[in-house]
């Protein structure tokens, strides 16, 4: 595992990188949180959010930053609450870890 100080739009995330099994839990229990926003449906916005997550050792969502925006404030707020709204996750291997991620907001 390797120790991560990490600056996402100006916050210092400092955490260690998870293993991928992990990732791909967390990934997965975010994903099933997403919610499209009504109105950004309605207009018909799509866009993709890179987030890096930190999770303390107890498996809460210490953190949610975008990485890389989608160019629409609705669907980034989107991807950020989904990733606080998925918490409790399993307790990270090795106490706090940084997964990184990314949501896909498409009509298609």
């Amino acid at each position: 595992m390797t120790l991560v100080l990490a600056t996402v739009a100006g916050t210092a995330i400092a955490a260690v990188e998870a293993p991928a099994d992990y990732v791909g839990k967390v990934n997965e229990m975010i994903h099933k949180s997403v919610v499209y926003p009504r109105l950004a449906k309605m207009r018909e916005q799509e866009g993709t959010v890179a987030l890096a997550v930190k999770i303390d050792g107890a498996g809460a969502a210490a953190d949610a930053a975008i990485e890389t925006s989608s160019g629409n404030a609705t669907l980034d707020n989107a991807a950020v609450e989904a990733a606080k709204n998925a918490a409790p996750f399993p307790a990270p291997p090795g106490g706090d870890a940084l997964v990184h991620l990314k949501i896909a907001f498409s009509l298609k």
